[in-house]
């Protein structure tokens, strides 16, 4: 991918060997999708999650053409639902997986984002703006297979970075006062590193995660992308 998003860094940190959180992209002549998707689980159930879930995306966003992210989270959902049989009264498996799609458009210019419980960050300016994803995730028996995702689109501006993440970032306690690493305390660190180099925000990133966590075990995976326009 970093053929395409020369400013771009990559974080996976799985908890186990395998495990439930995975990066997808795809490019076309359009533009490109780029999506963090955290399943149900770590290991191996959150590995197995994985197979059905990128199965679906290839399916919807390389077979089927799709790129706008609420079709495609609306689409995941019924291919999850109905893989698992959780569409049915029989159903055993209550699984599913929460989701944070872009879709940068070459032409317009523009990004499009839609998220299940995943959100999107992204630093201007020196101004650090959260664009929430809905309340819903993907999959699971009682989720509405209708629900309707709602799309977010930005007008890409020369130096913004944006960011997408799996909860294990913020989620993740630390050793000296057993609270959550937090949303506020990323968006601090995002705003201080925006504007290095993405390779150099990566390492800043682990190195700060690490830090924190301190002899902590790792409690999820941990996944993050993020890709700027410079």
């Amino acid at each position: 991918m970093r053929v395409v998003l020369r400013e771009s860094c990559f974080i996976w940190m799985p908890r186990d060997i395998v495990g439930g959180d995975f990066i997808f992209t795809n490019w076309s002549e359009q533009g490109y999708v780029i999506a963090v998707i955290d399943c149900t689980g770590h290991g191996v159930p959150g590995a197995f999650m994985t197979i059905i879930a990128c199965f679906g995306l290839r399916k919807i966003i390389r077979d089927e053409g799709w790129h706008d992210p609420s079709r495609i989270l609306r689409r995941l959902s019924f291919l999850v639902k109905t893989a698992l049989h959780q569409d049915t009264d029989y159903a055993l498996s209550d699984d599913g997986l929460d989701a944070a799609i872009s879709f940068v458009n070459f032409d317009e210019a523009t990004l499009t984002f839609a998220g299940a419980k995943l959100p999107l960050i992204y630093a201007y300016n020196n101004e650090i703006i959260t664009i929430k994803g809905d309340r819903k995730s993907v999959g699971y028996k009682r989720s509405d297979i209708n629900f309707e995702y709602a799309n977010h689109t930005i007008n890409i501006r020369k130096g913004m970075s944006f960011y997408m993440f799996s909860d294990g970032f913020t989620d993740q306690l630390g050793e000296k006062n057993d609270r959550r690493f937090g949303t506020r305390r990323l968006k601090n660190l995002l705003r201080e590193i925006s504007d290095k180099p993405f390779e150099k925000q990566e390492e800043i990133l682990i190195r700060s995660f690490e830090h924190y966590k301190g002899k902590n075990e790792r409690q999820d995976d941990v996944t993050m992308v993020g890709f700027g326009f410079r």
